[in-house]
């Protein structure tokens, strides 16, 4: 049986949101669940567990996510980013940070960046969703599933994850890429297994994407769950990427 990390439930917007902090070495890694995701912490563990003792490391997650409570607040891209903001200041976790977003946070990430650009230091994706994925993508079916799936397994599957979704268009709208361009970043990809896309294309709209800003692209031959298959590579070249292009040798 997997281990079931709990760290400290904070109050923010009249509910209860967990994050889990181990490390104590700055700088600050802050990672972000993919949607759906029914334990984050435990989803990440494998690869936070090899960074922990050169950096301090955060999870947050979002409401009706773990061990978090469910919410009746919007799920529009600016309260889910407040959340997640209170929800590190709660517990005295502060700026600068480096994100290490998954799938459908990678839209929260970019945001975060674009919006409050002191406060993150560079962003790390994992297989993270771009917006170009959400305006061609037809959630429709998607929607229909998982309000179904709502209902069979609502400890699992919550109407947060659900409203999630339903918003997910709407907020990934608001990211303006040319106010990204000089943030670093480097993009773990996959195979495409898992997201709904056919590998070629997975692959070519990160790289069209991606042309003008200030990023690297690794591929790894793995489905969408990337930091559960290839751990140790992941957090091995990251620590390079975060010394070589966000810190430049220095922290």
């Amino acid at each position: 049986m997997k281990r079931k990390y709990f760290g400290k439930l904070v109050n923010v917007n009249n509910h209860k949101i967990h994050v889990y902090s181990e490390g104590n070495v700055l700088p600050i890694l802050v990672f972000m669940s993919g949607g759906g995701t029914y334990f984050p912490v435990n989803d990440f563990s494998k690869l936070f567990s090899k960074m922990s003792s050169e950096f301090k490391i955060a999870v947050v997650e979002k409401a009706g996510y773990g061990f978090s409570e469910k919410s009746n607040v919007s799920r529009d891209i600016d309260t889910i980013l407040y959340e997640t903001r209170m929800a590190l200041k709660e517990y005295d976790i502060n700026p600068p940070y480096i994100l290490f977003p998954h799938s459908m946070s990678g839209i929260e990430a970019l945001y975060w960046r674009q919006k409050f650009p002191n406060e993150i230091k560079g962003i790390i994706g994992l297989d993270l969703a771009l917006p170009t994925f959400y305006e061609i993508m037809n959630l429709n079916k998607t929607i229909k599933i998982a309000k179904f799936l709502s209902k069979i397994f609502p400890k699992r599957i919550t109407k947060d994850m659900v409203n999630e979704v339903i918003a997910v268009k709407e907020n990934a709208k608001k990211i303006n890429k040319e106010l990204l361009k000089d943030t670093p970043m480097l993009f773990f990809i996959s195979n495409g297994k898992g997201t709904g896309f056919k590998k070629s294309k997975w692959e070519n709209i990160f790289y069209e994407y991606t042309k003008e800003l200030n990023s690297k692209i690794i591929q790894l031959k793995c489905g969408h769950y990337l930091h559960n298959y290839f751990p140790e590579e992941i957090s091995n070249t990251s620590k390079i990427f975060i010394k070589e292009n966000i810190y430049k040798g220095k922290y």
